[in-house]
């Protein structure tokens, strides 16, 4: 039986966590960057009954894990411009004194955990949470990118008035007839 805690925060592990990121963003893809109604969170919810081995969910509970989900990835995103804090990204861990780490933490409490263990799913948290980015039908981070397009896009060089593309090592003028 899955742990549960007091209230209404139930033990979400990894995979939980995963399942209802790829879920809200599918949801904010195809919505334009709508947050699911709470008609959609009750659906959501009976599917994870199961998952939570019987213990009642409801669009309530998936709307505070929304909601406090939002708050960590926010601090995170403060974490990464705060002075004073490092960051490893090879362990996925801040890097910083103890002092530094409490003042940090005395401001975003809900972010205690990502000192040792590193934000999961950092795409999918910034497909779902960052609102700079593109959503809808042409909106993609590296998770959803097309397998066959690079990160810029389908870049072409623009043609300058002779015919060539500037930069190319061979760049040939052409001549006219006379």
């Amino acid at each position: 039986m899955p742990r549960k805690a007091s209230g209404d925060h139930y033990f979400w592990d990894a995979a939980k966590e995963r399942k209802f990121l790829l879920q809200l963003d599918e949801y904010m893809q195809c919505s334009g960057g709508k947050n699911p109604p709470k008609a959609i969170l009750e659906l959501w919810a009976v599917q994870f009954n199961a998952e939570f081995g019987g213990v009642p969910v409801y669009g309530m509970t998936l709307y505070q894990k929304k909601e406090r989900m939002k708050k960590i990835y926010n601090g995170w995103k403060a974490l990464q411009t705060q002075t004073g804090l490092g960051y490893d990204s090879t362990t996925d861990r801040v890097v910083c004194s103890d002092e530094a780490w409490h003042n940090f933490i005395a401001v975003h409490k809900e972010c205690n955990h990502l000192r040792y263990k590193g934000l999961r799913n950092k795409e999918l948290y910034f497909n779902v949470f960052d609102k700079n980015h593109a959503a809808g039908t042409s909106g993609y981070g590296s998770v959803t990118m097309p397998a066959n397009s690079t990160p810029y896009g389908d870049y072409s060089p623009m043609m300058d008035e002779y015919g060539t593309q500037p930069g190319l090592e061979d760049d040939v003028t052409p001549t006219t007839g006379a």
